[in-house]
């Protein structure tokens, strides 16, 4: 592979010490080393070594791509000022000196070879990101554009004190904090290699942005955390993502179309498109999911406009980092979220317990369903999901978290007025008795309630409304004179029960408020 001339420089220290690499060209444009020898154009490309610069070669500008290393000083050099000429101690040799420099160029190569082979073999991203440790000193990581960590080098794994690099409580905080960083996304539009300042992860990072169809996909990041980052590193970094940004196409053509994941397995069963229960256990088993286990389904919104907020991919990685055993995905606008309690080893209530301080401060609303045993009801568990995330929104909405549990009622009240408005639902001996107490200033609506929640007990139901037990009843046979009521027939009662739910529902949503 080509080098660049601060390459070449940073490793030749011994044998010009007082040689500032920095200054030099930071481009891949040089080849291995020639003799200079009686010629009369400059050999563009390479490393030029001589004893004395041949008289023959033209008295101006050194091309860029030309690095010159000699011995003697020569009138020749008082016309020619350029950073590209290196003068080399007396005593070192330019034997030495070749053989060095073919020794520099023999490693990189190896290392380009190495890359060239992962990719014809189709190894992964680590693969590349391993084998290019010895050359950078330092971890590299392969971040998407929403923040989700696609691949990292080994050694952060393998050395704890580099595992806060990886931590998913870390990345949130620092890709929460990023994401509404203007100066943060304008880094995006960068084409060249970049240094991103210490104060947005710790240490500094140098990076090269990767770009699909031209819009900014992912980052190649070099952390400074063993090793001083270097200026030649820019133009090899740069040179690893060309590899990295090959295999990450390659994997998006050979994924596209293909469903056998158990994200795509879970949405086939919401969807539909996977209805035999003997096929959906023998897909699920694959991944640990049996017929034994418990489960439950979160359905996430997000409360915020998406653009303010990360993106569901990383929050999808996030979650799954957070809850073990548990698999999301987006589903339309929100995240569902499944989860296998058995492998968590936690119950529903204890999983609630925990995500909620993560959902409040990502803005997130949540419907969670009941926890189901098997495989069978995994979609009915979405529905469930879906439900309690509506109902709840609508009637409660300054809740995070909605549970199935707490709001079926209110869901099977919601479902009885979908199709006719409410007066037309619920019993009109209510309504009539509701208009004479709007007319009268009474309280007899009142009454009729607390005495049927109070399973018909007078005593108990005077005690409630804080009146007599005479008055009490003296208000019972007026309500059965206005509305006569068979409180011996439990389905009126019960009907009568059902019509204060439903109209209690309906004054809740006439006085609901948006809560964030």
């Amino acid at each position: 592979m080509l080098l660049s001339a601060q390459i070449i420089v940073k490793n030749l220290n011994v044998f010009v010490p007082a040689a500032e690499s920095a200054s030099l060209p930071a481009t891949l444009t040089l080849g291995r080393p020639v003799f200079l020898r009686s010629q009369d154009a400059w050999p563009a490309g390479h490393v030029c070594i001589c004893e004395t610069l041949p008289e023959t070669l033209p008295r101006q500008a050194l091309p860029e791509n030309t690095l010159v290393f000699f011995h003697k000083d020569t009138n020749f050099l008082r016309v020619l000022h350029s950073a590209n000429l290196i003068r080399i101690p007396d005593s070192a040799s330019v034997i030495d000196l070749f053989n060095k420099i073919q020794e520099i160029f023999d490693r990189y190569d190896r290392w380009d070879e190495q890359l060239k082979d992962f990719l014809r073999k189709g190894n992964n991203l680590t693969s590349m990101l391993d084998c290019s440790f010895p050359v950078f000193g330092n971890p590299v990581l392969v971040q998407a554009s929403d923040f989700s960590l696609l691949a990292h080098s080994s050694v952060i794994d393998e050395n704890a004190a580099l595992h806060h690099l990886i931590d998913p409580a870390v990345g949130f905080e620092t890709a929460s904090a990023e994401k509404l960083d203007p100066e943060y996304r304008e880094l995006q539009n960068k084409k060249e290699p970049f240094l991103m300042p210490s104060y947005y992860t710790g240490s500094r990072q140098l990076c090269v942005n990767l770009y699909e169809h031209g819009v900014f996909s992912c980052r190649v990041m070099l952390s400074e955390e063993m090793a001083p980052l270097s200026s030649e590193q820019a133009a090899l970094l740069a040179h690893l993502s060309e590899y990295l940004q090959a295999v990450l196409q390659r994997n998006e053509e050979a994924h596209s179309g293909s469903g056998h994941s158990l994200g795509k397995i879970l949405e086939d069963i919401i969807m539909e498109r996977l209805t035999d229960y003997t096929a959906i256990d023998n897909r699920l088993s694959e991944y640990g999911w049996f017929s034994s286990h418990y489960y439950c389904c979160l359905s996430l919104t997000r409360s915020v406009d998406r653009e303010e907020g990360l993106s569901g991919n990383y929050l999808c990685h996030y979650l799954e980092e957070m809850i073990k055993g548990s698999c999301a995905f987006p589903y339309g606008d929100d995240i569902l979220v499944f989860v296998n309690l058995s492998r968590y080893d936690r119950t529903i209530d204890q999983l609630l317990t925990a995500l909620t301080p993560f959902l409040r401060d990502s803005l997130l609303k949540t419907g969670a369903s009941s926890t189901i045993r098997g495989t069978i009801d995994l979609r009915y568990s979405c529905l469930q999901a879906r439900t309690a995330q509506e109902i709840g929104n609508k009637y409660e909405n300054y809740r995070w978290v909605h549970r199935f549990e707490d709001i079926s009622l209110t869901y099977l009240c919601d479902c009885c007025i979908r199709d006719m408005p409410s007066h037309m639902v619920v019993s009109q001996k209510l309504l009539t008795l509701h208009r004479y107490d709007e007319k009268h200033h009474s309280d007899y609506c009142d009454t009729l309630r607390t005495y049927l929640e109070s399973e018909k007990n007078a005593v108990q139901s005077a005690r409630k409304l804080f009146i007599h037990r005479s008055t009490f009843l003296y208000r019972l046979d007026r309500i059965q004179e206005i509305v006569p009521i068979d409180f011996n027939n439990e389905d009126e009662l019960f009907y009568l029960l059902l019509s204060f739910r439903i109209l209690d529902l309906k004054e809740k949503e006439m006085t609901q408020v948006t809560y964030i």
